[in-house]
């Protein structure tokens, strides 16, 4: 082709564009056919790579190879078959994320190695155990416990209370897999009482009686004939058998030097004495309840050991009230026992 006819053919493109430019223009302004309703042109595909890299789309894989022969050899052919029956044997390896009660995550962006390696890097490098199946009943109910005492498992408080019961040890006991439970303090393991803890009751009682016999049979006779009883007269037990109908206040106190013993000093040193036998040899520990202690941990510094002192406190005031009310079982057996011995 030449120069001119080059030129001209270039001209008309020009006078074509500008005419299809004044028409489209044109066709704008009268309304017929508006600019803004012609189709767009196509967006450019996405790069397959980006959906790769995102795990968006696994599809597009490469496929193997085929052979240009279409029967396959005898020997590869068992080779094939014997790897896929291993596979189907060999069981597909724990996912650390079921394990850890965590979302699984898409097979094809992690694989099981690389699932493990990133729990184990997030757990701070403990190992993770693989989960172990629920003990199942004899009965062949899979929600039934071996130990009828045992809470069922579908009710999470129950299994946090009784961490035996619980799944791996998914409750209170959870093991070194799991550093965000190890975490939390530990609860003491609760020791079997000693016999002389076991006898501690029975201690208490056995001396508050023996020092009211002792003020009953020995100190108050004698703070009675200090204060010249004779007018009453009668001997111990005739007193003693006199509360047993009479008021003591009046006539009866009088009668009965009973406000001239120290008892009450005397009492209240067997109580600190027997106290501080308890604190001393260690029998002064409270258990508190399982929700406090669940709780104490994570409270401030101060409260829990006040919580604490104060529960030790509480159990120093029943042990004073329970010898107290052996002391007044003690006077109303001293009382009948004088009225039949009076007789």
């Amino acid at each position: 082709m030449s120069a001119a006819a080059r030129a001209e053919a270039r001209r008309k493109a020009i006078l074509a564009r500008g005419t299809d430019r004044l028409a489209k223009l044109t066709t704008s302004a009268r309304g017929d056919d508006p600019a803004y309703m012609h189709d767009d042109p196509p967006l450019p595909n996405i790069s397959s790579n980006s959906r790769n890299f995102l795990g968006e789309e696994s599809g597009d894989m490469p496929t193997p190879a085929t052979r240009g022969s279409p029967s396959p050899q005898p020997k590869s052919s068992s080779r094939t078959s014997g790897a896929s029956s291993s596979e189907r044997s060999s069981p597909a390896p724990p996912n650390p994320f079921a394990a850890g009660g965590f979302p699984s995550a898409d097979p094809s962006v992690w694989s099981p190695e690389q699932q493990q390696q990133f729990m184990a890097a997030l757990m701070g490098g403990a190992s993770i155990p693989p989960p172990s199946p629920l003990p199942q009943s004899p009965l062949g109910d899979p929600n039934a416990p071996i130990d009828p005492s045992l809470p069922p498992m579908d009710n999470p408080l129950a299994a946090m209370l009784f961490p035996q019961g619980a799944p791996n040890g998914m409750g209170m006991g959870m093991g070194g897999g799991f550093p965000f439970a190890a975490g939390k303090v530990p609860a003491a393991p609760v020791k079997p009482p000693s016999k002389l803890q076991k006898l501690l009751p029975l201690l208490h009682l056995i001396a508050t009686w023996l020092l009211l016999a002792y003020f009953v049979l020995w100190k108050e006779p004698q703070v009675n004939e200090a204060f010249g009883a004779g007018v009453v007269g009668g001997s111990v037990w005739k007193r003693w058998a006199e509360l047993g109908w009479r008021s003591p206040i009046g006539e009866g106190l009088r009668a009965f030097r009973v406000q001239a013993v120290p008892f009450f000093w005397a009492f209240t040193t067997l109580q600190i004495a027997l106290h501080s036998l308890r604190i001393f040899s260690g029998f002064d520990t409270v258990q508190p309840p399982a929700l406090l202690a669940l709780a104490l941990p994570h409270l401030p510094p101060p409260i829990p050991s006040l919580i604490v002192n104060a529960m030790k406190y509480m159990q120093m005031g029943s042990l004073f009230l329970d010898d107290l009310a052996g002391l007044v079982v003690g006077i109303g057996f001293i009382i009948y026992f004088a009225g039949l011995f009076a007789k």
